[in-house]
């Protein structure tokens, strides 16, 4: 039975994530909210879903889409690889007529394209795209086949090298409309499969439906610990392992030129009153962030109540993820534990817990520090 979507909801992110009530037609998409991606001048408005691990070179992406202007090359999926803004792959909206299609660009070897039967504004369509690399793609909406053309003489693999992005191409390009329930899958799916996949959310999928799923974002809503982020709901909604190693501080891998580990027998940090801003994370440093993705920080820290503190991810004079706005920590004198969700930026290397201002002389003690990943292709709106 299909369900019907939640209505009169609200828009959860300036206009971007929109609880969505649904047109109904002869085909339904289960989900109470879809991602909104309006075109414009200044190229915002698409997900960026981060670097796709592609383990094979079968793939396939489905979504649920809702066109209110169909414009040439606005992807609703993209990956691409090589140099070029086009080598790759993408799902896309095309005209005369409008319609939907897959575009498969080799660096060595050319393109291929394939193309749907002409398609209505204001209306949900299914599309789901088929890469058999030794074969052919595959073009279904609604679960019907629409096309298919042979790309076993493309000479390049998928291996792709840069964030895949929903809503958008890489040639600055955005779809116009709502896309929801977007699933990408290191294999080539059968029509059946297609078929099966089509009107579920990812709570509906079977076991053997997430075999060899990479991601799946519903696009309902906004993550709780960061607004400006969806979950990858196959496996993306629990944080990994300590990317810290030592959670509990004993002064290895901790370094700073004044910070003292006390000989309370905990790995209590107490870093003193003189010197610079603080104590971070040395060598070992967690240097190994992912750009885009949700990080978890937790410290329990005591010090003089009314003193400030901070925790951020830095690299060089740049702040990095944890700006010191967001990582501010105001001292209650008491043993307290504070909890800081960032976004990663190109600019994260340290994780650093320091005074929050150099010039001024202040003592603090750290308890403990835990630092972790949310795990999945979080999903950036941008």
């Amino acid at each position: 039975m299909m369900k019907h979507p939640v209505t009169g909801k609200s828009i959860v992110r300036d206009g971007l994530v929109l609880q969505h009530n649904y047109n109904l037609s002869s085909v339904e998409p289960l989900s109470s909210g879809a991602a909104a991606i309006n075109a414009d001048a200044d190229g915002a408005d698409f997900i960026d879903v981060g670097l796709i691990p592609i383990t094979t070179n079968d793939v396939t992406v489905s979504a649920w889409v809702y066109i209110t202007d169909f414009i040439n090359s606005c992807a609703i999926f993209s990956n691409r690889h090589g140099s070029s803004p086009n080598q790759g792959f993408a799902v896309r909206t095309a005209t005369s007529p409008d319609k939907f299609q897959i575009i498969t660009d080799e660096a060595t070897t050319g393109s291929q394209t394939t193309s749907s039967s002409g398609k209505n504004t204001n209306q949900w369509y299914h599309v789901c795209a088929v890469l058999d690399r030794d074969g052919s793609q595959y073009l279904y909406v609604d679960g019907v086949l629409e096309g298919s053309t042979d790309i076993s003489g493309l000479a390049d693999s998928l291996t792709h090298t840069t964030s895949a992005r929903i809503g958008k191409n890489f040639s600055n390009y955005e779809m116009n409309g709502y896309v929801c329930n977007v699933g990408y899958w290191n294999a080539a799916l059968s029509q059946a499969q297609v078929k099966s996949i089509m009107n579920k959310n990812y709570d509906s999928l079977s076991a053997s439906e997430k075999t060899n799923l990479v991601s799946w974002w519903n696009l309902d809503s906004t993550t709780t610990e960061v607004a400006t982020a969806v979950y990858d709901n196959h496996g993306g909604e629990t944080f990994g392992s300590e990317i810290l190693n030592q959670p509990i501080l004993t002064g290895t891998g901790w370094s700073n030129a004044n910070g003292t580990v006390s000989d309370d027998g905990v790995g209590t940090v107490t870093v003193p009153a003189d010197g610079t801003y603080g104590y971070f994370r040395g060598n070992p440093r967690p240097s190994d962030y992912t750009e885009g993705a949700i990080y978890k920080a937790v410290v329990t820290v005591q010090g003089t109540a009314g003193k400030d503190i901070r925790v951020r991810s830095e690299i060089g004079s740049d702040n990095g993820g944890l700006t010191a706005t967001t990582g501010r920590i105001t001292l209650t004198g008491s043993l307290q534990t504070e909890t800081f969700y960032f976004i990663s930026n190109d600019q994260d290397d340290d994780f650093r817990i320091e005074r929050h201002n150099s010039d001024e002389a202040y003592s603090f003690d750290i308890h403990s520090a835990s630092l972790k990943k949310l795990n999945g292709n979080t999903g950036t709106l941008s």
